[in-house]
């Protein structure tokens, strides 16, 4: 028994001999933790203060001395808090979260949220300045879509800013000059957009029906933009995209193929051929073939084409601008320009629908040489095509 009583003496002494250090170190790093804490209490309530609009009245940044105070406590008090029991631990987790670790991470997002907000000013700067320059470059474009991936951006990032006055004070500040910006570019970018699209659909070599779809929708895209002169460098780019796509080109060939025939009746003075040429839709139709006999037999009348644009082909329908010369007892002239629009038969064959004319600028000229349309500059050489008014 005494053999006994002593080898459990011996235990306890050395169990006490090995937890006394361990009490006194876990006392030690309590006491550390909680320093650590009122530190971090202390630098975020100076900080919380400079996240405030309500405070500061302006939107800038905080005090990035007080910030990175506050950082460094916050994250040496979690750090520490780490090796404490776990009964401690939960209870300065708590107290750090709720007086310093909510103010450093508002803080963050705040932060961030100015740094995308002075983001979304200079690329409004560069975009206003690109579209001022050249609206319909991939480089305006690009600028455009930079922009709003940023405002985008900062929708997300505002969720972090703490305080709706603060939200939007950095709203009125950032992000409504980038709008503004978006704004007055949208429907030129929009139409840029979608002529990209139809280029890359007729590199693709897309379906006719796509291609035509794809370039109604284009070419509604251009009726929201007020610009003239953008209008017209975003449908040049449309005139050489479009004559890329294998299926406008065939079925501009058979218009203008269309209009010679059209000519050669007129001037042989066909009314039967040439009423042939047209819809049964044509406006006056009823009466087409009567004036047309009228007037080949009361006017000595010449027609000549001095150009043929198709500016569209969508769904067998085609819209054309025809320049062109109408001569009288062989030596007046007028000059003027029709807008025609055909459509194309169960059979095949292109048939006038609708016409009606475009004011431009008379000629005193009485000269019969033409010009050769930008189209047909290959097939058409001055072919004559006539007009019924």
């Amino acid at each position: 028994m005494k053999k006994l009583l002593s080898i459990v003496l011996a235990t306890g002494i050395a169990g006490a001999s090995v937890f006394t250090p361990y009490t006194n170190a876990e006392a030690a790093s309590i006491s550390k933790a909680e320093a650590l804490v009122k530190a971090a209490e202390q630098h975020a309530g100076a900080l919380k203060w400079q996240i405030s609009v309500e405070l500061t009245k302006e939107i800038k940044y905080p005090d990035m001395k007080i910030f990175n105070l506050t950082k460094d406590a916050y994250l040496n008090a979690k750090k520490e808090i780490a090796n404490v029991s776990a009964k401690d631990k939960a209870k300065l987790e708590k107290r750090l979260e709720d007086n310093a670790g909510i103010h450093y991470t508002r803080a963050m997002g705040y932060i961030d949220a100015i740094t995308s907000g002075k983001k979304i000013v200079d690329k409004a700067n560069q975009l206003n300045k690109l579209y001022a320059a050249n609206p319909t470059s991939d480089v305006t474009e690009k600028s455009y879509h930079e922009l709003s991936s940023e405002i985008r951006k900062q929708a997300i990032l505002l969720y972090r800013v703490y305080g709706k006055s603060t939200r939007d004070a950095i709203l009125t500040k950032y992000k409504t000059p980038g709008e503004k910006a978006l704004e007055s570019s949208k429907y030129v970018i929009t139409s840029k957009m979608e002529l990209d699209k139809l280029d890359n659909l007729i590199s693709k070599k897309a379906d006719q029906k796509t291609v035509e779809a794809q370039a109604s929708t284009f070419l509604d895209s251009l009726d929201a933009i007020e610009d003239d002169a953008i209008i017209s460098d975003l449908y040049s780019a449309y005139y050489d995209s479009i004559r890329e796509d294998e299926n406008f080109v065939a079925q501009e060939k058979e218009i203008t193929e269309f209009f010679k025939k059209a000519t050669e009746y007129a001037n042989e003075e066909k009314p039967e051929e040439t009423l042939s040429l047209y819809s049964k839709d044509f406006p006056g139709y009823a009466s087409l073939k009567e004036n047309l006999e009228e007037t080949f037999k009361d006017y000595n009348v010449r027609y000549q084409t001095l150009g043929l644009e198709v500016q569209y082909i969508i769904d067998n329908t085609a819209a054309i601008v025809h320049d062109q010369k109408t001569i009288f007892n062989t030596t007046d002239s007028l000059e003027h320009a029709t807008i025609y629009l055909l459509e194309k038969d169960k059979d095949g064959n292109w048939k006038f629908l609708d016409s009606s004319d475009i004011m431009v600028e008379p000629s005193d000229s009485t000269d019969e040489d033409t010009t050769e349309s930008p189209v047909e500059s290959d097939s058409q050489e001055n072919s004559d095509v006539q007009t019924v008014e």
